[in-house]
């Protein structure tokens, strides 16, 4: 009898540990699925960036509306930003939904796991020196906001990783 105890009081411990086990392994999955969808919405968002840098409304516009479609958990915070920038080619009104869209992304990328450095930068002269800041992949600054009249103006304020 007290065999037949131990046994199933070793199986419970068993089951219980494979339980935690595969509760750990489902979170260690959620969060690699989060991680990867992080870094596809800050790619995206860097071609949004390349093309403001760029003074490409057009390739803006296009990168955007691709952007839309990879938003995924984070589409509540984005995809108003990314409309706008979508729906216009007007570079100047892209460049204002550009900020906004920045300002929802810079929490999710401060939080880290998208497993890449990022570069929180800032430009204390863009929207009439009220300033804005951006996300970028790069160290080097390319000023979004003014594009090639003022390409470099700005500097890095935070290291992301």
């Amino acid at each position: 009898m007290k065999i037949k105890s131990i046994l199933a009081f070793a199986l419970v411990i068993a089951a219980c540990g494979k339980t935690e086990k595969a509760s750990d392994e489902q979170t260690q999955t959620t969060t690699k699925e989060t991680n990867e969808a992080l870094k596809v919405v800050l790619t995206g968002y860097f071609d949004v960036k390349d093309a403001l840098v760029n003074d490409d409304a057009a390739k803006a516009k296009e990168a955007a509306a691709a952007l839309i479609a990879s938003t995924g958990d984070y589409a509540n915070a984005l995809n108003e930003s990314l409309n706008k920038i979508a729906s216009t080619d007007d570079i100047e009104a892209q460049r204002v939904a550009f900020e906004t869209l920045s300002m929802n992304l810079y929490e999710a990328a401060k939080q880290g796991g998208a497993g890449m450095t990022i570069y929180k930068q800032y430009c204390p002269m863009a929207f009439d020196d009220k300033g804005a800041f951006w996300l970028s992949d790069e160290k080097q600054v390319l000023n979004p906001y003014f594009g090639a009249s003022m390409l470099r103006c700005g500097s890095v304020k935070e290291e992301i990783n």
